[in-house]
C-alpha cells in the first residue's frame, strides 16, 4: 500500500529568503543569482510573506502605479495574505488550497519557522515524476 506523501516529501527544503526591510533590487539579484521564482519575506525571524520574480518585474513596468522603484522595499509589495502550512501536511491538501485559492505558491514551517516552499513549477516536477512512476517504472520516458 502506498504512503500519501506529504508536502515535505517534495518541498525545495532550507530555501533561500529575503528581509521585509531589503531592496527590490536586492529581491531580484538574488532571485537571478540563484535562479529562484520566489523569496520567503522575513521580518527579522518572522515569515511574513513571500515575493515573486513576477511581481517584481511587473513593477518596474512603464505606467505602474510605483513609478519610484528604487525606493521600494520588499516589504513594500509583498503580499499580505499567502499560504502557510506545517510541512506534515498532505500533497493532496496543499494542491487543493493551491487550486482553490489561485496561488503559486505555499510557504512550509515546522514549528512555525520557514522550512521551505513549494511552487507551481514544484507541482509540475512533482506530477512529472509521478506519471514517469507510474506509466514507465522501468526507467524509460519515451511517450511513444
Amino acid at each position: 500500500m502506498k504512503r500519501m506523501p506529504r508536502i515535505k516529501d517534495v518541498m525545495s527544503a532550507f530555501p533561500f529568503y529575503i528581509q521585509a526591510s531589503a531592496s527590490m533590487d536586492e529581491a531580484r539579484q538574488m532571485m537571478t543569482e540563484h535562479n529562484v521564482g520566489h523569496l520567503p519575506v522575513m521580518d527579522n525571524d518572522k515569515l511574513i510573506s513571500v515575493i515573486s520574480l513576477k511581481e517584481i518585474e511587473r513593477v518596474r513596468l512603464p505606467g505602474h502605479r510605483h513609478t519610484d522603484f528604487d525606493s521600494l522595499t520588499v516589504g513594500d509589495l509583498c503580499p499580505v495574505n499567502v499560504y502557510i502550512t506545517d510541512l506534515n501536511v498532505s500533497l493532496i491538501e496543499v494542491l487543493e488550497e493551491m487550486a482553490a485559492q489561485h496561488l503559486d505558491c505555499a510557504l512550509v514551517t515546522r514549528h512555525d519557522k520557514l522550512a521551505g516552499i513549494f511552487t507551481a513549477s514544484g507541482a509540475c516536477r512533482a506530477y512529472a515524476e509521478h506519471l514517469k512512476e507510474e506509466f514507465f517504472p522501468s526507467g524509460g520516458d519515451s511517450v511513444a
